[in-house]
């Protein structure tokens, strides 16, 4: 299941910190990760007794036998895994991996020095720091709920697997898969949901497990929040989110609320630190680097697609739909396409842009972890908005989540107008095809209409596509 992951991401050359929302599966990927070892230590940091560990005045060598001993392992150099749980809560673990992986840095390391690697759930200012790009002792490594390629070999059906690996993806295949990604959508990509669907394949049972999901980020909020009652506010926010999915909007009162920007703000800034949602700011340009306009309002992007159905109370609507574009005004069609693009990110959708400023780099994601984007028109009083755009070689490429005809694409076309190319995708419940069209202003571009279900593969698709238009 998390094979992109192990083979692309998860590597032996340097430590890393493995982050992603409670629930996601770090823990399984990292005991998969774990047998490249032939030894693996696990320190749970949330128990008092592995945080003991790390109370005493001791240099990092002598910590490191102190761990081996306690945990009854021995230390066989690399061929040793130790994993560090949960780690922002231990200030004192955070400066001990530091000063391991300093002796590294500077050609002193100990011959017992073990590959190790940290996994939390929440980012906090030290694991930015441990994970600094410039400066950090770690590399950053994010995980999200299942993407549609990892949710097929959940559901059993290896030709599905096999038809949509296929580029293009056969003919024959597309109404299976499309009802696959509607059952997708419906239930969303956290592991123990999909997995108990799998087994007894009835919502109904889902219920509870969609409440303890919920219940779990509310109760770690206290390691992304100051005192009680910026708690209880962010657990408010929290439980108002779930209807606003893949929408823009503003902080002053949000969900009724009788706060203002600031407080709220805080409160989103805790559930985006504890990976619950990303807050999406749009960017004015029309080439790359597009760095995000934080003066604007956010769309909201929520960590699954499930939850925010079930807490909204319309999986019934979206169950008995066979386009999702024609619910909600395309808000669901949104919110899933935003989730697969995160899950399935590869190299050329990371954060990284040269010859940006300081205040420019500051406004992009932290380093490593994918980037997602939406377009709306700089000129005052402008409503045009492109759902997504899509960093490709030296091309931004924008990406809507439509039905219709392409005439009626009127935000596309003024990015496309403005754009030095004239290349554009488009998402939708329909087969997939190239056709050649103009704008209203009479620029003629090439759209790529994919069936959503190809939403994590827009990448692979372009390729030939902008092959194909340039003849």
């Amino acid at each position: 299941m998390y094979q992109r992951l192990l083979s692309t991401h998860l590597s032996r050359s340097r430590p890393f910190c493995l982050f992603g929302a409670r629930g996601v599966g770090k823990t399984t990927l990292i005991r998969e990760f774990a047998g490249k070892f032939s030894n693996y230590i696990h320190l749970d940091l949330e128990t008092t007794v592995d945080r003991a560990i790390f109370n005493f005045d001791a240099s990092a060598g002598e910590t490191l036998k102190a761990i081996s001993f306690l945990k009854g392992k021995e230390l066989r150099g690399s061929g040793t895994l130790i994993v560090l749980d949960e780690p922002a809560g231990c200030p004192e673990a955070l400066r001990w991996i530091s000063a391991l992986t300093e002796q590294v840095q500077q050609g002193q390391p100990d011959p017992q020095m073990p590959f190790l690697v940290a996994v939390s759930s929440v980012v906090t200012r030290e694991t930015d720091l441990l994970t600094d790009r410039l400066t950090g002792s770690m590399k950053a490594c994010f995980l999200y709920p299942f993407s549609f390629e990892e949710f097929l070999p959940v559901m059993g059906d290896p030709a599905a697997l096999e038809a949509f690996l296929e580029v293009p993806v056969p003919l024959y295949a597309y109404e299976k898969l499309l009802n696959y990604f509607h059952l997708y959508s419906l239930i969303g990509g956290m592991p123990e949901i999909t997995s108990e669907y799998a087994e007894n394949r009835h919502l109904t049972a889902l219920q509870n497990l969609y409440e303890r999901i919920e219940d779990r980020f509310i109760q770690g909020l206290h390691e992304v929040t100051q005192g009680t009652k910026s708690r209880e506010l962010a657990t408010d926010v929290l439980q108002n989110t779930y209807p606003f999915a893949a929408t823009r909007i503003s902080f002053n009162r949000f969900g009724n609320l009788e706060k203002g920007s600031r407080e709220i703000g805080l409160a989103f800034k805790a559930l985006e630190n504890a990976f619950f949602l990303r807050m999406v700011y749009p960017g004015i340009s029309t080439v790359l680097p597009q760095v995000p306009d934080t003066s604007r309002f956010p769309r909201l992007q929520m960590l699954d697609t499930g939850l925010v159905n079930y807490f909204s109370g319309i999986q019934k609507p979206l169950f008995q739909s066979h386009d999702m574009n024609a619910i909600f005004e395309g808000q669901i069609a949104r919110q899933v396409v935003g989730q697969e693009i995160l899950a399935t990110a590869d190299g050329h959708m990371t954060s990284s842009f040269p010859g940006l400023t300081t205040h420019e780099q500051q406004q992009l994601p932290r380093e490593g972890m994918p980037v997602l984007n939406f377009w709306t028109r700089g000129k005052a009083q402008s409503t045009a908005e492109v759902d997504f755009m899509i960093p490709f070689n030296d091309l931004l490429i924008p990406v809507v989540v439509r039905s219709g005809e392409p005439g009626r694409l009127r935000s596309l076309h003024q990015f496309i107008d403005a754009s030095p190319h004239n290349f554009a995708v488009r998402l939708y419940a329909g087969k997939l095809g190239v056709q050649q069209t103009q704008t209203l202003r009479g620029k003629k571009f090439f759209l790529l209409n994919l069936p959503y279900f190809l939403a994590g593969k827009i990448g692979e698709h372009l390729k030939g596509f902008i092959r194909l238009a340039n003849g």
